[in-house]
């Protein structure tokens, strides 16, 4: 069903609504009570949850019974996905007013006559009797009823802009709000804001980023204990990491579908990890303390270790390369850092690399593991990168005789540990390795019968740590997941290194003395060459400063290019595999340009070509052709002329906006070609750069839908139709990660 027609028909609920409708008299137990609840949902998203402040005003008013009509509502965090939500139309204004209609009504008679405050018209409704004909069956986002205000990290209230129908509302009528935090510090000042309000949602799915799980439990620490709260989880880890148990929350309210016990299957491998790590952290002792700059190289070392360790690819590990090429970059440009005591880490991480047969042994396994059960159907097998997946699926196709591209068919699925959660349910899951919480969370979200771990002795006593202290310490857990937890415990104890220290082997990046922030650290003195990204759900990529990344949502709608060292946390990254860093947009528009728009594709290179041929003949300067459009009447700057001009074989270059420039531009160049011949490339090459500008903001879209899995079969047959199956392959492989935190390394 469309949104359209959801929105028309209030007897009927979107598919998200069943669940959101699940969290109503929760929140009336939280409000009547005025107390916080943990609400988990164990192994299965809530979906939409911004949708709930809005529904709340415009589709379910008064469902609630201790809720105003128009209730004070407040979400943290909050990120572009939560107000893309928000501007998505789904309300008819008419039904709207409808449904606040008789939710007064039924207050009115509970209440013997007496009016609310908050249960008065509001502004927009008013607008809507003024304006009946004019905006009464438009279908409208929620924020063009609510005005999303925004608090700074000083208290400051920022008010929403309200499209359509807000330029209509009389003033100083009351103005229905959701409040939420800024892009900024999280403070004392901001929290005291939220203190006023009737509900506060704070959203803790799959928090794993150490700065944004440091800003929830800052939050929720100093909030006023009296506000009712939901805090909505959908792991265990959920709640332990963000301190959502902590007092004074409630019991945990656990709602989802009994959770079958399954049976476990662990297998060691690389037993040789404890004696090789100890080596490790002799390499490493005392080192942080030297330097600012050694302090982040030597967690950036663990950060590799790690990963080499955990690889599956046959050649050299890419965060081995990308480690070693940081530490000779640096060491070059800065001889008095004292950068050559990492030498000896340098070398155990050499080491590692080189040593193929540890990951040979842990990529066989989980081949065995996966093709030698006869009685799964579907396996799933999570892995650390996208690079060793790809490796992976090679290694399994060659295994069977078939290419990897077939592999879905047989059933065999190979995803990230960051990919979302599975939506079907599989026979089997297995692990190439210890993860972090994620890995448990996607052996339950998957709820295979069977769950294998391939894990190391590191591994193993990591796993039983966050399995105890992360899983089983929250309470009242359905006995289905308290067994399949003591059970996976009980199995991986056997395995596990009895002297690793936990604490420090799962936490790689050091605790940082400073308040939790929604903002970029402060700037470095001096100029980033490289950075680590770390992201929300856990993972991170180390890149060159200036390595560019698609970023959704600071321009509405639009894919904005940015470079590593200016990305801000709270920024929401497009990522395709971790070895590649061309920008999303522009590997989609390459697959459309050899489609859908070759005709406008094959003329701009031809035109782009022909200059080339023109300047190795003429050899004629942009100063030349400057002064030639000026007798033309065209008066540019020369380094305008310089962008319109292919440097080598193998640079693009711009093209004139304007027929008359462009016209102009071939003249100065002396192309002799018919003047009609130009008009038509020109026409040609300015449909390509429309296309080129409406596919991004389409792009914007079906990535946003893809992530918030709201795209439906008519879009998805839209894509394959209109951008071809390859583009809808390429759109599948993204994902969107919430930037946690940005570390530079200066010179």
């Amino acid at each position: 069903m469309s949104q359209a027609a959801i929105a028309q028909s209030p007897g009927t609920e979107a598919p998200d609504d069943a669940v959101l409708l699940q969290l109503l008299d929760i929140a009336e137990r939280a409000v009547s009570s005025r107390s916080r609840i943990p609400v988990l949902s164990l192994w299965h998203h809530i979906p939409s949850v911004a949708l709930l402040a809005s529904h709340l005003h415009l589709k379910w008013p008064g469902r609630v019974n201790s809720l105003p009509i128009t209730p004070r509502i407040g979400l943290f965090p909050f990120f572009g996905s939560d107000f893309e939500l928000l501007s998505q139309p789904l309300y008819e204004a008419q039904t709207a007013q409808t449904e606040r209609q008789k939710a007064r009504t039924g207050r009115l008679r509970i209440a013997n006559g007496a009016w609310g405050r908050s249960d008065l018209y509001q502004d927009w409704e008013q607008a809507l009797d003024r304006r009946r004909s004019k905006i009464g069956s438009l279908i409208l986002p929620a924020s063009s009823y609510i005005s999303i205000d925004r608090v700074t990290e000083t208290g400051q209230i920022k008010a929403g802009n309200r499209g359509s129908i807000g330029k209509f509302a009389p003033r100083h009528a009351p103005r229905p709000r959701i409040l939420v935090p800024a892009k900024a510090e999280v403070t004392r000042q901001l929290v005291r804001e939220f203190d006023g309000l009737d509900l506060v949602l704070v959203n803790v799915q799959n928090i794993r980023g150490r700065q944004l799980t440091r800003s929830v439990e800052f939050f929720l620490s100093h909030i006023s204990p009296s506000v009712p709260m939901l805090i909505l989880a959908s792991s265990p880890a959920d709640l332990v990491l963000t301190g959502a148990l902590n007092p004074p929350a409630l019991a945990t309210t656990v709602f989802s579908a009994p959770i079958p016990v399954s049976s476990f299957e662990v297998k060691l491998v690389n037993r040789d990890r404890p004696l090789r790590e100890r080596q490790l952290s002799f390499a490493l002792d005392g080192l942080d303390t030297r330097s600012a700059l050694l302090e982040r190289l030597v967690v950036q070392a663990k950060r590799t270790w790690w990963a080499t360790r955990q690889s599956l690819v046959h050649g050299t590990p890419r965060e081995a390369a990308a480690f070693e090429t940081l530490c000779a970059d640096m060491t070059s440009r800065l001889p008095g850092e004292e950068l050559e005591l990492l030498s000896e880490v340098r070398r155990l991480i050499a080491e590692e690399s080189a040593a193929s047969e540890l990951r040979q042994e842990r990529r066989q396994a989980v081949i065995d593991a996966a093709l030698h059960d006869s009685g799964s159907r579907t396996v799933l097998i999570i892995v650390r990168s996208d690079a060793a997946a790809d490796d992976l699926r090679a290694a399994i196709s060659t295994e069977l005789g078939v290419e990897p591209s077939e592999l879905f068919q047989l059933g065999i699925h190979v995803i990230t540990v960051f990919s979302p959660w599975p939506s079907m349910p599989y026979d089997t899951c297995i692990t190439a390795g210890y993860f972090g919480t994620n890995t448990i969370d996607m052996l339950f979200a998957s709820r295979a019968k069977k769950r294998k771990l391939i894990v190391d002795p590191i591994e193993a006593r990591v796993a039983v740590w966050d399995s105890e202290r992360r899983f089983s310490a929250v309470l009242d857990l359905p006995p289905g997941a308290v067994e399949s937890l003591r059970t996976l415990t009980e199995l991986l104890e056997p395995h596990a290194c009895p002297s690793s220290d936990p604490i420090s082997l799962s936490s790689l990046f050091p605790e940082r003395h400073t308040s939790a922030s929604f903002a970029t650290n402060p700037e470095t003195p001096g100029k980033p060459l490289y950075v680590c990204i770390c992201f929300a759900d856990g993972s991170a990529r180390q890149v060159p400063a200036n390595a560019r990344f698609e970023v959704l949502g600071r321009k509405r709608l639009q894919l904005q290019s940015v470079t590593a060292k200016d990305l801000s946390v709270g920024d929401q990254v497009v990522l395709l595999h971790d070895d590649e860093r061309a920008a999303f947009s522009e590997k989609l528009l390459r697959l459309l340009d050899q489609g859908k728009f070759r005709q406008g594709s094959s003329t701009r290179s031809s035109w782009i070509n022909m200059i080339r041929l023109v300047r190795a003949q003429t050899a004629i300067s942009a100063t030349t052709i400057k002064r030639e459009l000026e007798t033309a009447g065209v008066c540019v700057h020369v380094t305008t002329v310089n962008s319109w001009l292919p440097s080598s074989a193998e640079d693009d270059c711009g093209i004139p906006d304007t027929l008359p420039v462009f016209l102009a531009f071939a003249s100065a160049l002396g192309i002799a070609l018919p003047e009609d011949v130009l008009k038509q490339w020109f026409a040609d090459i300015h449909r390509l750069r429309v296309d080129h500008r409406k596919i991004g903001r389409q792009l914007a879209r079906a990535i946003r839908g893809a992530y918030l899995s709201r795209l439906d079969p008519v879009t998805v047959a839209r894509m394959e139709r209109e951008w071809g199956l390859q583009a809808k392959m390429l759109l599948e492989a993204a994902r969107v990660a919430v930037v946690d935190d940005v570390i530079p390394f200066t010179q």
